[in-house]
């Protein structure tokens, strides 16, 4: 460890009482910076204790605090499926371990969760057992995506940095090839390394040399053998990988593995847990069995991850209400996992061997070694410590009057934030639903609007109708949903809930069905939103913060998005080549607390370096306003965060929003070379089964099936839901989503639930998901009628793949006629320009370049390219007229959530 962290540490342990980040600077005379920098490592590695509050103050850690984890290393004996599914691949491990003189260098392919990295360990230890390794050999871990946004730190890591390389680097650091010297180095996601990576680590495969970064003339040796990690297909993987590495090892995902295997990945799971705390640990067999035949996506790694979440909450119960024994019950799994008991027939026969005559409750006594993954980041008992601090620093008062499940469950005050803002006066179509559910939801909105006094319109009513249909005929099956986060929604919706209550008695005396607390739930969401209020957004006061090297460069950023937007949002703060930081950060923490009012919704801080970003973490402890730092930031992005400031968004929002522009282009240039995916649409609704189901039901009937996936998904919580759009984005082509909960994400067109039941807003969804552009079709009928333009075929593919970029870049979606229409008038325009033809003239040239310079801008540089490849120019009022199209052809939502600048 580095010396003056351990420096840091001693100091700590010296005095117990704890002390700030500016303590330890001035009692050691180091920088603020760097000593804060340090006690956060301390603190990730659970070393101290981080205590929150203002300042954050830093303590050693008590014999009382921790529970140790006491876990021996693995080996491939210890790994589940040794005899079975992981057989052959352990046989490929242990024979390019061996192979002399020094191994086989090897990539291991397999999903996300699958267990590559603890695989390399145990190739590893392996390699230490059979003494081709020496017993003190490095095994060197790195993760290539940390970085992939940043080659040149990328490089700087692997291969080390020599002193003077850029601004900044003081001194030689040696790099990850160097450290592993004589051992292993482990690169997971090694798909990621860009090309110039690729060719460094290529020339060090081949020939065992490598330079450091910013070395010209001398080159170094070591003795690595290179274990890559990929979630790439190994027919996809990169051609010049495979040539290189000669060993490539396939693990299996967890829906090949057996039950038999699946119940001791299980199994072995919790009895570490057991292990970890030195208590039993008891499971509902219900449980076990929904953990066996639930659909892990992520694999064995969500398996991990729910598990253990579900044995923190065991834990919360068992302390706060002084159990004999831990017990996960089957009501504390998420809902994900519940729905594994709906496969429970299908494998009924197969189940008893594992259960049968076991009772009802499966226990788990700790006392076996704990074999686990040293490097398994789910080890740590961060989670368990932070339960424990919080019953041992509460009063029996205090905990009553604590929420301690939010330690697990996180802070949910963005659940509501996006919920429905439907803006229409149109009439709704009642004859839709029976007239029973009308009259039934009118009556209950009536005794809402009196209790809750608020006022509902029938958009409202009309989704809540929706839902209650659909849970009548559900509850009346016997087929009940999980409400995955009930106790925050009792907590801070209190009067909501309370309604919620009485409604639930009218609803039951009414259908003669049983409500129970989950659906109620539900209903409290229904109750919270407000449906088609023309209320203006709350303002949320963040802070946009443009920070960057140069005398003007933020300065000028800042100006430019300001102009386009016609807005004063936004500060700018320049650090010239010859500032110190530590002079930029003082500040930018002066104006911070001068500020401090002003700043309650927290700061958005955009910076082109990410050596800058760990400002956002000093800003945070230091005032405790919260800070989120973006790298990498162009003008694009500093647009897009002040048009959604000014929208009234949160920092959360802005932040995530912020991350996409960046990957929207990425994805475009991608895109280009990803085969022909399957098209989908996604329908979505607080339970994923309510108003969902009724959206697939009038979806279904208007798209081909044999092309289109409608897919129903449950909505409780934003960042969560963005994420399973994300993973259904690497298999699905998402031609649009429909649902309660406006979402507006990586350009995809969004119908709100009253949209879905308009017979015309159907249509356009039905001509998007269906209507691909004929570009063949469209290419050879305009064969003869453009003389001057040869490859006609090739250049409407090019316009179709300008268009979707510009489109995304617009956050611009139309229908597939109105691309083919836009595409067509190109292709003639460049037909007609090469034939000598002259422009039209657009009126108003001026004002409308002035209201639309942005988008102007974008597609005169997006055309450039097909301007010089065709030999033509394209004047300002053709580009208007284009532009213009566009804009007039948008699909927007009848009903948007809010008003778009």
């Amino acid at each position: 460890m580095n010396s003056r962290k351990e420096e840091i540490l001693h100091t700590l342990e010296m005095r117990k009482q704890g002390m700030t980040a500016v303590q330890i600077a001035e009692l050691l005379n180091i920088d603020r910076t760097n000593a804060s920098r340090y006690l956060n490592e301390l603190a990730k590695e659970q070393r101290i204790v981080k205590n929150p509050g203002r300042p954050v103050i830093y303590e050693p850690l008590s014999e009382e605090q921790v529970h140790v984890d006491n876990s021996s290393a693995v080996t491939f004996d210890a790994l589940v499926g040794e005899t079975g599914s992981l057989k052959v691949a352990i046989q490929q491990a242990k024979a390019a371990i061996l192979y002399p003189p020094r191994g086989l260098h090897t990539i291991i392919f397999g999903d996300t969760g699958t267990g590559k990295s603890l695989f390399a360990e145990c190739m590893y230890q392996f390699a230490l057992k059979s003494q081709t390794l020496k017993k003190d050999a490095p095994f060197v871990s790195f993760n290539c995506a940390d970085y992939a946004q940043n080659p040149q730190l990328l490089f700087g890591h692997i291969f080390g940095i020599k002193k003077g390389a850029y601004t900044g680097a003081n001194e030689d650091s040696p790099g990850l090839i160097a450290k592993a010297d004589n051992g292993i180095l482990f690169l997971d996601e090694i798909h990621r390394l860009p090309p110039e990576g690729q060719e460094m680590l290529f020339t060090f495969i081949d020939k065992g040399v490598y330079r450091p970064l910013g070395e010209s003339n001398k080159t170094y040796e070591a003795a690595v053998q290179i274990i890559g990690a990929t979630t790439e297909s190994s027919e996809n993987f990169l051609t010049t990988f495979n040539r290189r590495i000669p060993m490539s090892i396939t693990l299996p995902s967890i829906k090949a593995r057996s039950l038999d295997e699946r119940y001791e990945i299980i199994t072995l799971f919790i009895k570490q847990e057991a292990n970890r705390l030195k208590q039993k640990i008891e499971v509902e067999q219900d449980a076990i069995i929904a953990f066996m035949l639930y659909q892990a996506e992520g694999n064995i790694g969500q398996i991990k991850r729910d598990l253990k979440l579900v044995c923190a909450k065991a834990f919360l119960h068992y302390r706060t209400k002084q159990q004999d024994s831990l017990l996960v019950r089957k009501e504390d799994l998420s809902l994900p996992v519940q729905k594994g008991l709906l496969m429970r027939k299908d494998y009924s026969e197969d189940l008893k061997q594992f259960l049968e005559g076991k009772g009802n409750l499966l226990s788990f006594e700790p006392g076996a070694t704990e074999v686990v993954w040293s490097q398994d980041p789910e080890r740590n008992m961060q989670v368990y410590n932070a339960i424990e601090e919080k019953v041992t620093t509460l009063s029996d008062q205090e905990l009553n009057n604590v929420d301690l499940e939010q330690l697990i469950l996180g802070d949910v005050d963005a659940y509501f934030e996006t919920y429905v803002e439907e803006l229409t006066q149109s009439t709704l179509h009642k004859e839709l639903l029976p007239k029973e559910i009308w009259q039934l939801t009118s009556e209950l909105y009536e005794v809402a609007e009196e209790r809750l006094e608020r006022k509902y319109n029938e958009k409202a009513r009309f989704a809540f109708a929706l839902h209650l249909q659909s849970t009548i005929e559900r509850l009346k099956d016997g087929h009940t949903i999980i409400h995955p986060d009930l106790n925050n929604i009792r907590k801070n919706f209190k009067q909501e809930f309370q309604v919620a209550l009485d409604l639930s008695t009218i609803i039951e005396e009414r259908c003669h069905i049983e409500i129970p607390f989950d659906e109620i739930g539900f209903i409290s969401m229904f109750l919270s939103i407000q449906v088609g209020q023309n209320t203006a957004l709350p303002e949320k006061n963040v802070e946009v913060i443009v920070l960057m090297h140069g005398k003007q460069t933020a300065t000028s950023m800042l100006e430019t998005a300001q102009e386009l937007l016609d807005t004063t949002t936004g500060i700018a703060f320049n650090m010239s080549l010859d500032m110190e930081v530590q002079t930029i950060y003082n500040q930018l923490l002066s104006y911070v607390q001068q500020n401090e009012a002003k700043l309650t919704g927290g700061i958005l801080l955009l910076t082109d370096m990410g050596s800058l970003n760990s400002f956002g973490d000093l800003i945070y402890e230091e005032t405790g306003i919260r800070t989120k730092a973006v790298s990498m930031t162009s003008t694009m992005v500093v647009l897009e965060a002040l048009r959604m400031v000014d929208m009234g968004r949160t920092l959360e929002d802005i932040y995530q929003n912020t991350l996409l522009s960046f990957k929207a282009i990425v994805k475009d240039e991608f895109n280009l070379h990803k085969k022909k995916q399957k098209k989908a649409v996604v329908v979505t609704c607080f339970t994923g089964e309510g108003v969902a189901s009724k959206l697939y039901e009038r979806i279904t009937p208007v798209v081909d099936k044999s092309q289109t996936e409608v897919i129903q998904m449950q909505f409780i919580e934003k960042n969560a839901f963005l994420q399973h759009i994300d993973a259904l984005m690497a298999e699905y082509d998402i031609k649009a989503i429909a649902g309660t909960v406006e979402i507006d994400y990586q350009n995809i067109p969004f119908f709100s639930a009253y949209e879905i039941f308009d017979n015309e807003r159907l249509r356009v969804l039905k001509q998007i998901v269906n209507d691909d552009i004929p570009l063949e079709k469209i290419g050879k009928s305009l064969q003869e009628a453009l003389t001057s333009v040869s490859g006609v075929e090739q250049l409407m593919m090019q316009l179709q793949q300008l268009l979707h970029h510009v489109e995304g870049q617009m956050h611009a979606v139309l229908e597939p006629s109105v691309d083919a229409g836009i595409m067509i008038h190109l292709a003639f325009l460049i037909d007609n320009l090469r034939n000598g033809g002259t422009s039209r003239q657009f009126d108003n040239l001026t004002s409308f370049q002035k209201k639309y310079r942005l988008e102007c801008d974008l597609l005169r540089t997006s055309l450039m390219p097909i301007a010089k490849n065709y030999q033509v120019e394209f004047s300002d009022d053709e580009i208007a007229y284009i532009v213009q199209m566009i804009q007039q052809n948008k699909i927007t939502s009848t009903y948007p959530l809010t008003q778009k600048n």
